[in-house]
């Protein structure tokens, strides 16, 4: 333990006890479970080209006619920008200047600053990540606050509409299993890439997951049975999260904010597919270097530059990032209520 001068009395001395450190809450189940995989592009702006294909019944004619007639498939096209997200820091001598080292009685050093910035930077992209997913999954829209890139929601682009489900579960008599079998039942009947995701998940607010796993019908159905989760008498944290697996459905409970703004807003709760490729990708665009025109894009960047006159390091850095529900009608809004 090191001995410093006091700040209070000056003339004395006090121990300098372990540094304390108040690290900001970071939330990351959306990038943890691999919802959206990651693609790297190499423009500013992403084209999608849509095939919608259709199946018909074969009804039986006359031999010798022939007025079946085959249909094409219908092609659409859309094209996305890709928003640019770029954060700049700098140390200056006055940063080290005199400075003490944290929880330590030694000078501060150059290194030491530098490694504070860049993890505080890589924390901010990462959380920017998390919360423009998020945005995607509960909005379909695009996080633009500032308006760059315009205003774009994916339902209204791919002509589709959200579907809603009401969990009423304030009432004992609500049957939540066939309320899941609807949403499960709409997932799989818009999933629409031949591909069978390995369950179904809802990222669910704090109030819709505890009236849910309180409602009588739940509690009911594990009252008298032995199960490996049980919320009449166990937790259900597993890791940061508390999570319940009920009629084919895994629910997380997410509580994640950042700058008062919920990841998942109240009171509701989102289910999609899991484990499926190509329902949800975020697609990473080049820096914006001459050197990386034309690149394929990385998931963040990070420019070093000192001053040849010895005044200062820049740091640059950005990412570029499209967080795409190339199936948004897979993913299912529920409410905790009689109505949406």
């Amino acid at each position: 333990m090191a001995i410093i001068r006091s700040f209070d009395k000056p003339f004395e001395v006090t121990d300098l006890t372990e540094e304390l450190m108040l690290v900001p809450n970071t939330y990351g189940l959306v990038n943890e479970l691999g919802i959206f995989r990651s693609e790297a592009v190499a423009q500013n702006t992403i084209t999608v080209e849509a095939r919608e294909g259709t199946l018909g019944l074969v009804v039986d004619q006359p031999r010798g006619t022939r007025n079946n007639v085959n249909k094409d498939d219908t092609r659409g096209i859309y094209a996305f920008p890709v928003p640019h997200h770029p954060l700049d820091d700098y140390i200056a001598p006055e940063d080290i200047q005199g400075k003490r080292a944290y929880g330590s009685d030694a000078a501060d050093n150059e290194a030491a600053v530098l490694a504070r910035k860049i993890e505080r930077i890589r924390r901010n992209h990462a959380v920017t990540v998390e919360f423009a997913r998020c945005y995607a999954l509960t909005t379909g829209g695009i996080w633009s606050p500032n308006g760059s890139v315009g205003s774009v929601n994916f339902y209204t682009t791919f002509g589709v509409t959200r579907k809603e489900v009401p969990f009423d579960l304030a009432n004992g008599a609500t049957d939540v299993l066939a309320k899941q079998r609807e949403v499960i039942d709409h997932i799989q009947q818009n999933i629409l890439s031949g591909e069978v995701p390995n369950g179904i998940i809802a990222l669910c607010s704090p109030e819709f997951f505890d009236a849910y796993v309180s409602q009588a019908g739940v509690k009911e159905a594990y009252k008298y049975f032995t199960s490996t989760q049980n919320p009449l008498r166990d937790g259900l944290r597993s890791g940061r999260y508390a999570m319940f697996t009920h009629g084919d459905v895994t629910l997380y409970r997410y509580i994640g904010s950042y700058e008062n703004q919920k990841l998942i807003p109240a009171n509701e709760a989102y289910f999609m597919p899991a484990g499926t490729m190509d329902s949800f990708i975020s697609y990473y665009g080049p820096a914006n270097k001459l050197d990386l025109v034309n690149t394929l894009g990385e998931e963040a960047y990070l420019f070093q530059y000192r001053s040849p006159k010895g005044d200062k390091i820049e740091l640059e850095s950005e990412h570029n990032a499209i967080h795409l529900m190339r199936r948004p009608a897979c993913v299912v809004r529920a409410v905790k209520g009689a109505s949406v």
